[in-house]
């Protein structure tokens, strides 16, 4: 971490929380381990303040609703510190890309694919349950639990770029205005790459694309790599329409 960095590892959050290590960061992002008074570990993340509404902000909102869900991620906290917002939450283990590469041959058997998939499902039908679409279902945005009650326990993460369900008098309608590209160019449907806004259906193909390796046993093209690098967005449209995750699931007996 930079030097000129205002918030460093023994910094004290709000006379509560007490950083520990530096989990990631960028320009005006960062996530750190910390300590609470109880010595219980917990995930803070910090957002510049802009005194715009910002990302952690959101999600923070959120977090508040779904947070009863054992798929969500505990809220703890919400604040500014010196001039960053700050997001204090359920601290969590690696995501299903991270887990997936683990070891060879980097692919999980069909029991923990099943027992992912139906999780991750439950996670997502809490979004929608609760007025949400996420926007941007990723095997990245899946964690594992980080404690012995929840290691085996998939959570959602990432809410920023969630977006109230559209409703006409109660009743959810398609919505008829023009969206903008949301999610990841990766696991992005169809209908975000045509600039369709999203709704709870989108959710669902982002998680069941050919290209979440965290759920399927696949094979890629030869201009592919396992990690999904494409050349151009075309390229990443084409797949989404063109492909099939029955065609290339691949199940061992």
């Amino acid at each position: 971490m930079e030097e000129d960095n205002p918030i460093k590892v023994g910094d004290i959050i709000k006379y509560y929380y007490k950083i520990i290590r530096c989990i990631a960061w960028d320009s005006d992002r960062m996530i750190f381990c910390a300590l609470d008074t109880s010595m219980k570990q917990v995930a803070i993340k910090f957002e510049l303040d802009t005194g715009e509404q910002t990302a952690v902000c959101i999600e923070a909102a959120i977090l508040k609703i779904l947070d009863e869900s054992i798929y969500i991620p505990q809220f703890y906290h919400y604040g500014i510190h010196l001039n960053y917002k700050f997001l204090a939450m359920e601290l969590l283990g690696p995501n299903m890309i991270d887990l997936a590469n683990y070891k060879s041959p980097y692919k999980f058997s069909l029991h923990s694919i099943l027992k992912f998939g139906i999780q991750a499902i439950e996670a997502i039908q809490v979004v929608h349950s609760k007025g949400f679409v996420h926007r941007d279902i990723k095997p990245g945005n899946f964690l594992i639990g980080n404690s012995s009650s929840n290691s085996g326990i998939l959570k959602l993460v990432d809410f920023e770029l969630c977006k109230k369900i559209h409703k006409v008098d109660g009743i959810i309608t398609k919505p008829t205005n023009k969206g903008k590209f949301r999610g990841s160019l990766m696991y992005a449907s169809l209908n975000s790459h045509k600039l369709v806004e999203l709704g709870r259906n989108d959710d669902l193909i982002s998680l069941f694309t050919p290209r979440q390796v965290s759920f399927s046993p696949l094979y890629y093209p030869s201009n592919l790599t396992p990690t999904g690098n494409f050349d151009n967005i075309n390229q990443s449209k084409y797949l989404s329409r063109n492909t099939s995750c029955f065609n290339l699931l691949d199940v061992e007996t």
